[in-house]
């Protein structure tokens, strides 16, 4: 694709995402998100430890970050999600205080179009790329695709307007405390995709840098099923 029509094309998620916000916002929205949650690691110990416990319904604690992560992704309170532990799909329920288990089922018998912020992508051959980052940095390519939030999109688009080659993107504090999470470490490189369009991304010091297509002749994409990481 021509870079004028790509520009063109990415732009366009700016005006998407002020208006998914909008209706992401009304007060106590008990609908279910139709994309599955990947759970962190600090998240998945906290499911695990309420699993175990006498009352495996009762409400799962998150502090005000960990909140703050599940809005990002527009999973308000009220908002029911899927996830997955131990091998069964867990329905969840966002509360003003954490989460609860709402229901449990077979992998099998749930349907949700996508699986956010993170999910596997096998990559039968390796990214040729000159990186410049940091001696010292891992630069692993890691075979996960990563969704950015609505806002990070955001930015990432009107960087890319403005500039054309690799972009360098700042992200806040928080923003790449998300990444962190998840173990996106400085120098690894990841993909994504923004507005039908799959990028590689690579993480530095204080933000990410967009380096290229993952759909370019190196890289070989397969289904990921749904995997998680």
């Amino acid at each position: 694709m021509k870079t004028r029509e790509l520009i063109g094309s990415l732009a366009m998620i700016a005006v998407l995402a002020l208006a998914s916000k909008a209706m992401a916002h009304s007060d106590h929205d008990h609908s279910t998100v139709p994309y599955k949650w990947a759970l962190s690691k600090n998240l998945q110990v906290k499911l695990d430890q309420r699993l175990d416990s006498a009352n495996p319904t009762a409400l799962i604690g998150l502090n005000l970050l960990e909140q703050k992560k599940l809005e990002h992704y527009d999973i308000n309170v009220g908002n029911k999600f899927n996830t997955e532990a131990r091998g069964i799909n867990f329905l969840m329920k966002r509360t003003s205080a954490g989460m609860k288990i709402v229901d449990g089922s077979r992998i099998g018998k749930v349907s949700y179009t996508d699986q956010v912020p993170i999910k596997k992508a096998r990559m039968f051959s390796k990214v040729s790329m000159n990186s410049q980052s940091h001696v010292g940095h891992d630069h692993a390519v890691l075979p996960y695709e990563w969704t950015f939030g609505l806002a990070t999109q955001d930015k990432i688009v009107r960087r890319m307007v403005q500039n054309e080659g690799n972009v360098f993107v700042g992200l806040t504090a928080f923003e790449q405390s998300v990444l962190e999470e998840y173990d996106i470490q400085p120098g690894n490189t990841f993909q994504t995709t923004i507005q039908g369009h799959k990028f590689l991304i690579e993480k530095t010091s204080s933000g990410i840098k967009v380096v290229g297509h993952a759909d370019a002749p190196s890289v070989a994409m397969a289904p990921d099923h749904n995997e998680n990481m």
